[in-house]
């Protein structure tokens, strides 16, 4: 989608209320973020990064960007978290009226990739991650879909095991989106086959059915992101313990890491469109 086009609805203040579709998200199935706790969250986002910015210029331009923003001025910064709800919540909206005027495209699949993260690259870019990722689903022949750059952090907190048996933290920019089913099908032996399975990613390449869930579409476009640790964790009926992940709040360095890569990324540079074409909608 061109930066023009959603920048002009959310000019209009379109994606900062509560006007439906929702959905619910995460675990224990929660409602979005209401444009309170957006509002809340860019409060305490601009505190954070003026407490830290320690004179650095470019932190406390954000921070002055973000604590602006309100109804009759909107910052459109990709890292306040007001204006990225509405973006969510604009693509939300979106892809579910696409999805259902076009149903010649038959059945969609959710598909989800991790490319390695490269040894010793501590940078977050979305402009290079953008660009691998579009190269990868051109090799493997997918050329429709929509898809946005997630991003964790992931660390590897297996205590049990000896340094060298854990992979190093690293941060990871990661692809998911929906494509057509028809697709994804043909696409994914190719893209197994290109992706390959690594000690810190195990399943680098998922694809399920979209059942119509509108959590799934969120979830590309999320603005809030986790610190993934892996750990080992014991289970009833299994004499060893397995490997499993939990969710952590990031930490300082690491929100401002982010802030700064979506400042560089722009408000769209998050989003993927493959051979599709959306317009404003009212």
């Amino acid at each position: 989608m061109a930066a023009g086009l959603l920048r002009a609805m959310l000019r209009r203040g379109q994606g900062y209320g509560i006007k439906g579709p929702t959905w619910r998200q995460g675990r224990n199935h929660r409602p979005p973020a209401r444009p309170r706790d957006a509002k809340a969250a860019a409060r305490k986002l601009t505190k954070r990064l003026r407490k830290h910015a320690a004179g650095d210029p470019e932190l406390l331009r954000i921070a002055a960007q973000l604590r602006r923003c309100d109804r009759r001025h909107r910052c459109l910064h990709p890292a306040c978290p007001q204006c990225g709800r509405a973006v969510q919540r604009l693509m939300v909206r979106i892809i579910a009226r696409f999805h259902k005027a076009h149903a010649e495209l038959g059945p969609w699949r959710v598909l989800s990739i991790i490319l390695p993260a490269r040894p010793g690259d501590a940078a977050i870019a979305f402009d290079r991650s953008w660009e691998g990722y579009a190269a990868l689903l051109q090799q493997a022949g997918l050329t429709r879909g929509v898809f946005g750059l997630d991003l964790s952090f992931n660390e590897d907190d297996r205590r049990a095991l000896d340094k060298a048996d854990r992979f190093e933290p690293h941060a990871c920019v990661h692809l998911y989106g929906l494509a057509p089913a028809v697709d994804v099908e043909a696409a994914a032996p190719k893209l197994k086959r290109l992706v390959p399975a690594t000690d810190a990613v195990r399943r680098p390449v998922r694809s399920t059915p979209f059942d119509g869930d509108l959590a799934a579409v969120a979830y590309s476009f999320k603005s809030d992101f986790a610190r993934r640790q892996t750990i080992q964790q014991d289970k009833p009926g299994r004499a060893n313990p397995v490997r499993n992940t939990r969710d952590r709040p990031l930490t300082v360095e690491q929100q401002i890491r982010t802030v700064r890569a979506l400042d560089r990324a722009g408000l769209n540079g998050r989003i993927m469109l493959l051979g599709l074409s959306m317009k404003v909608i009212a």
